[in-house]
């Protein structure tokens, strides 16, 4: 029987969310892609409207996986983003200047700590059930930014952004102690900088600087790809590594050693 994964977040285009659902599909999976942005879903996949900030929205989606292929052995929360996840989003540039913690609106608080945490959450809550029956898979995505936080003055992101994704490192642990005795697997990925649609946005406007600081910075002295970043979340997924679970590994290429 053929495995059933969801990945939020994946019909955006050069999106991590979109690497792995392919490389999913590529392992025999049926793959359920959650998103806002229905401009980016195809025919391969079975797509859902899904606002993963809203807890209505996700539980709905749930639903409509189970009736369609009864059953989900896989979930990767692949949203995610510092200034929001709406189709608006997608298609505007980033908002310029440095939100911190001091300086951000309530909104923007609000704004991304449910498009990066709250909807982690959300989906792993409602996925839950489903999973525990038969055993599976969660991968979180968080950032590199959870690791060491944003300094002021970067471009593309903000002070609320590594907190949340910081949130999706404690979430992550406590979940895989919750879930381990039901065979569900829990772990997380961080990615540093990743030549992603978010990051080629940012770096029309801020030039060399990205949003975890100068190129220099990586020791590696190039960012990751989009396919570096999924390979290892679907190895995350895979039997491969059936003993793993609570473990937040890091794909910075050195600019950070946890």
């Amino acid at each position: 029987m053929k495995r059933v994964a969801i990945v939020t977040g994946a019909a955006k285009p050069d999106s991590i969310g979109a690497g792995v659902a392919k490389g999913l599909l590529d392992e025999g999976c049926n793959v359920v892609v959650a998103d806002l942005y229905e401009q980016g879903f195809v025919p391969q996949y079975f797509c859902i409207r899904t606002d993963v900030s809203d807890p209505q929205s996700v539980e709905s989606m749930i639903r409509k996986t189970a009736e369609k292929f009864s059953r989900i052995d896989i979930l990767v929360n692949a949203v995610g983003g510092s200034w929001g996840i709406t189709p608006q989003d997608l298609t505007a540039p980033p908002p310029r200047g440095f939100r911190g913690l001091t300086n951000c609106s309530l909104e923007d608080w609000r704004t991304i700590l449910g498009a990066n945490l709250d909807s982690a959450f959300y989906c792993c809550r409602a996925a839950a059930p489903l999973l525990k029956k038969q055993g599976g898979a969660i991968v979180n995505v968080a950032s590199v930014a959870a690791r060491k936080g944003i300094p002021p003055g970067a471009e593309g992101s903000s002070g609320p952004y590594a907190v949340a994704k910081a949130g999706v490192m404690g979430l992550t642990r406590q979940l895989a102690l919750e879930l381990g005795g039901f065979g569900v697997r829990v772990n997380c990925v961080a990615p540093g900088v990743i030549a992603s649609g978010r990051l080629k946005k940012v770096l029309a406007f801020s030039g060399e600087k990205g949003p975890e600081g100068p190129l220099k910075q990586i020791p590696m002295g190039r960012v990751g790809t989009v396919a570096e970043t999924a390979a290892l979340i679907v190895a995350l997924c895979s039997d491969d590594t059936s003993y793993m679970t609570g473990a937040t590994v890091d794909i910075n290429g050195a600019s950070y050693a946890a």
